[in-house]
């Protein structure tokens, strides 16, 4: 099982992935990825955020040792729109290219789901229990703990408690790009059903609705239709990057 190594903060992605083109030498931009990082102490400690960065945002899941920046998706998201705008998306962009991630945001909502207390030790002991690998899991999960600090999800409490501070917002057009990084990146399929997605995922996310969502973009980024029971959406235009692990959890 591959852990999450570093708790990542919304400004670093932001800023590294804004600065980097497509085609870059990742190598090449070591010395401005420091100053970005200017918060870290010591080169181990840099070259570890770096790797996680571009293990996730510089480089495609079908080439994870690319030494040269890849046409990923969220590079020219970052150059288009500031970093408030974007910081939902950064999010769960990690959420789902790190699978470590999505079972640990299984087991929040499972457990405790939005709004009620996380206690971080019986957390820990229920995902040493089911994911085993003691150490990577228990660094896994105290990582993604600080990120969702660092993107005022949450708020580290005493005695070990985190407590919920707020969902994060996403306007209409980030929710599109969403559905399409839902899309290609997790269900490598171009058909989402609306009443399907995984509810886990969203966890840490406040959407509009996303019927009427559907219903206003129909027949420009997808087509929408109605069946029995199922509320259905095909992407016009998808390109498929991945076929994600697990991408059939949907419940």
């Amino acid at each position: 099982m591959r852990g999450f190594d570093r708790p990542l903060r919304p400004e670093w992605i932001y800023d590294s992935v804004k600065l980097v083109n497509v085609g870059d030498k990742i190598a090449d931009h070591r010395n401005d990825f420091d100053k970005i990082l200017w918060q870290l102490d010591g080169k181990e400690g840099k070259r570890k955020v770096i790797t996680v960065l571009s293990r996730i945002f510089f480089r495609s899941a079908e080439n994870p040792r690319s030494k040269t920046v890849e046409n990923v998706p969220i590079i020219q998201l970052c150059k288009a729109y500031d970093i408030e705008e974007v910081k939902p998306i950064l999010l769960f962009y990690l959420m789902i290219r790190s699978p470590v991630l999505l079972r640990i945001t299984k087991m929040i909502n499972d457990i405790y789901g939005y709004g009620k207390d996380i206690n971080y030790s019986f957390l820990r002991k229920k995902i040493i229990e089911k994911m085993g690998e003691r150490d990577i899991s228990a660094r896994s999960l105290r990582n993604f703990l600080q990120i969702l600090e660092n993107f005022g999800v949450l708020r580290k409490g005493d005695n070990g408690q985190y407590h919920w501070i707020r969902r994060l917002s996403m306007s209409k057009e980030m929710t599109c790009v969403m559905l399409r990084f839902y899309a290609e990146e997790f269900m490598a399929s171009p058909q989402i059903m609306l009443n399907k997605i995984n509810k886990d995922i969203l966890l840490f996310f406040n959407l509009p609705n996303l019927e009427s969502l559907a219903k206003q973009y129909n027949g420009d980024l997808w087509n929408y239709n109605v069946r029995i029971k199922e509320k259905i959406i095909v992407f016009k235009e998808f390109k498929k990057r991945n076929t994600h692990p697990q991408r059939r959890t949907e419940r």
